[in-house]
């Protein structure tokens, strides 16, 4: 008998958004990566990337969450992110390997600071 997996849409991260036309927001994704939704981002020159915590400058300061996933592997492509005025489940979040928990907890305290809180799902 076939299994259907159930693909994940944008309700299994955001819990809630304070308004529609407000918490989300189109940006500029840099291009060489394929961007999961709920991948946990950073702004380096007006372009949205992956957190990279062991990096220099912007490139280690989370700003945003991918809201949908964006293919940016040939080219710098616009896609949604949740960039103010949300909660997300915290498990659903992406964040890139060897991140250590002190880093993650950083990350998370910045994007409170922009709105963004991430807490378990009950």
């Amino acid at each position: 008998m076939p299994t259907f997996n159930q693909p994940k849409t944008l309700a299994d991260l955001l819990i809630v958004e304070v308004a529609t036309n407000w918490t989300k927001q189109r940006a500029t994704f840099a291009s060489g990566a394929d961007y999961p939704m709920g991948t946990v981002l950073a702004k380096v020159t007006g372009k949205l990337l992956a957190l990279d915590p062991a990096g220099a400058g912007a490139a280690k300061v989370s700003v945003a969450v991918a809201a949908e996933r964006v293919d940016a592997t040939s080219a710098d492509t616009v896609g949604l992110t949740i960039a103010r005025g949300a909660t997300v489940d915290i498990s659903e979040l992406i964040w890139p390997a060897g991140i250590t928990d002190a880093q993650k907890a950083t990350a998370l305290a910045e994007l409170e600071s922009r709105g963004i809180v991430a807490v378990a799902r009950i």
